[in-house]
């Protein structure tokens, strides 16, 4: 069996050949305070370290798609490949979505981690080609097509054609500054510090974009949702009760969605026209776990002038990766048949 691997900023997924998600785990790793030794990975580190007062600490190893604890990356890796079933396969082929953004030195050191691991060989796909691969987009056509993935470190968009990137901007923004945004907003209007469960659980009751028409927008006349959260007071250190209303926290959103906007219209303008014409028939495919953040496709919609889809955004990238690595086994069964004289 071959896996695919999309080693991302908030979550680590690992599929095979087939496309079945065998691993879906935050990239979080827990380690030892003392001697920097990986404990554990994903929701059990999370776990681990909430409970270890102070004796374990959290590290997400992956920043704006990049893998940037190189010491950590061999052990990570390694549990990684364990979780996902890797110990019950003979030295698996490994194909990896990997950020635009990411540099040769952090693609070979990720290279190196997984032979250390027990990759026998190891590939690399963009994350736009693969997002388009797993949404099942045509690209190896001469007509144009979009992918915007925003994630939680990066918003990568790509206009793709016959089989490749055309035209890629890889901004770094995602939901981390979304999460950030709404921290600082918290503390500056309503003095209190929350915990990131708090801000998740938030940003799932009323996380949504400004200025999108649509259902659920809302209007000035109409009341908008509110939530109440506990936070720990600023200046007192207790805890307290706050109201937090959709539109404030909107506005807190607002200044990080318009760069991920400008991301995907800069993108645009960089296509030859032709394929710039091609979109607005074709569209742009949304990806990554952003995707999912009510009114961001009616306001890229808007932006653009685009059709704009999303369809199990957080899963095509490694379903991508997935579905290249299928066409190179089976590239190579098919020469492996051929006689030989």
């Amino acid at each position: 069996m071959d896996l695919a691997l999309d080693l991302g900023s908030g979550n680590t997924r690992v599929a095979d050949a087939s496309g079945a998600v065998l691993l879906d785990e935050p990239t979080v790793a827990a380690v030892d305070a003392d001697s920097g030794r990986l404990l554990a990975f994903g929701r059990e580190a999370l776990a681990l370290v909430a409970a270890s007062a102070g004796r374990v600490t959290g590290v997400r190893p992956v920043r704006r798609g990049q893998l940037v604890d190189l010491e950590l990356a061999d052990a990570l890796i390694a549990e990684v490949l364990r979780r996902a079933g890797a110990g019950r396969m003979t030295r698996p082929r490994v194909l990896a979505a990997v950020s635009a953004a990411a540099t040769p030195v952090q693609t070979r050191a990720l290279a190196r981690s997984l032979r250390h691991a027990g990759a026998r060989a190891v590939e690399f796909a963009e994350v736009s080609v693969c997002c388009a691969l797993g949404a099942g987009l045509p690209i190896d056509e001469p007509a144009g097509w979009m992918v915007v993935s925003i994630g939680a470190g990066t918003t990568e968009a790509g206009v793709l054609a016959l089989g490749g990137i055309v035209a890629s901007t890889a901004a770094p923004v995602g939901g981390e500054d979304l999460h950030r945004a709404v921290h600082q907003h918290l503390a500056e209007r309503h003095g209190v510090h929350v915990e990131r469960r708090v801000i998740d659980e938030l940003m799932r009751l009323l996380g949504a974009v400004s200025g999108a028409a649509g259902p659920g927008a809302g209007s000035p006349e109409e009341p908008q949702p509110v939530a109440e959260l506990v936070g720990r007071d600023r200046r007192s250190g207790v805890p307290r009760r706050v109201q937090v209303g959709r539109d404030e926290l909107s506005a807190a959103l607002e200044p990080d969605v318009r760069r991920m906007l400008e991301a995907v219209v800069s993108t645009i303008t960089k296509a030859p026209p032709d394929l710039a014409n091609d979109l607005l028939g074709s569209g742009v495919q949304l990806a990554g776990g952003v995707a999912r953040l009510e009114g961001l496709d009616r306001r890229l919609a808007r932006a653009t002038g685009l059709p704009v889809h999303v369809d199990e955004p957080e899963l095509l990238a490694v379903r991508g990766a997935a579905g290249r690595l299928a066409e190179r086994v089976s590239s190579e069964q098919s020469l492996s048949a051929v006689p030989r004289h």
